[in-house]
């Protein structure tokens, strides 16, 4: 493309009304053409921005997740092809891949299925037609042990239909994919399914009991319990407020 000034004003609009990173080093990242016209056409990359009718003090501040942006790009993502399953898009060093975590804050969607359902897609199709193998499976049912996740077989079967097939096609069956994951099947099949208001009952017990309720601390003292809450609340922190429990931080 040919650069000339109302194309580079047009561009720049774009991108602000899409809500992406407008920072000099997030536009090189994607469109250094861009960003050298700009600044050449401008005298600097500021001056375009400028030009465009945007605050430039703005574009440096971080830029705020909002819905239409995270929609936007899985859209963008279901448009390319792109895989969209959890474990698919947390491993990504991208825009999606942040959009992903940001998803789980409680003012957004609070879970990631929620955000592929508001783009118009169904999360069980995403996660049961991905390309599921060994590493794959072994990852996710490791990342449900650390969220606290149910992992026994009914639970998986009604949670994620894919995952729970490819684990017994894979493996032959599902304790033996537990088994492959270092998880004890034994006591996968005794793990609760959390829900929020055991959660925040939890936490007033622990906090009873063991005092200061630290990220950190909880992290390893009550693995379950903390994975459960930044699962069903975004992050501890939240999900400590929502039980009414104060944390003083030690000086």
């Amino acid at each position: 493309m040919i650069w000339t000034k109302e194309k580079i004003l047009q561009e720049l609009r774009r991108l602000h009304k899409a809500g992406l990173n407008l920072s000099y080093n997030g536009v090189a990242k994607r469109k250094q053409s861009l960003v050298s016209a700009a600044a050449y056409h401008f005298g600097s990359y500021r001056e375009a921005v400028e030009h465009a009718g945007i605050g430039y003090a703005d574009v440096l501040r971080r830029p705020r997740w909002t819905k239409p942006r995270i929609i936007g790009l899985i859209k963008q993502a279901k448009r390319k092809g792109d895989e969209l399953h959890w474990s698919a898009v947390t491993q990504r060093r991208d825009e999606l891949g942040n959009a992903a975590f940001a998803a789980l804050q409680p003012r957004l969607f609070g879970r990631w299925d929620k955000a592929l359902s508001a783009a118009g897609l169904d999360a069980d199709d995403v996660s049961r037609y991905r390309r599921w193998d060994k590493q794959s499976i072994i990852f996710e049912l490791r990342a449900r042990a650390s969220d606290g996740e149910a992992l026994n077989s009914g639970a998986i079967q009604a949670d994620d239909p894919g995952l729970h097939a490819a684990a017994v096609r894979r493996f032959g069956s599902h304790d033996a994919a537990l088994k492959a994951a270092k998880l004890d099947p034994a006591g996968a099949r005794l793990r609760r399914r959390w829900t929020e208001a055991q959660v925040l009952t939890a936490i007033k017990d622990a906090a009873k009991n063991s005092g200061g309720l630290s990220d950190s601390g909880m992290r390893r003292q009550f693995p379950a319990l903390y994975g459960a809450a930044t699962r069903l609340f975004g992050t501890f922190t939240a999900a400590r407020t929502a039980a009414g429990v104060k944390f003083t931080r030690k000086k």
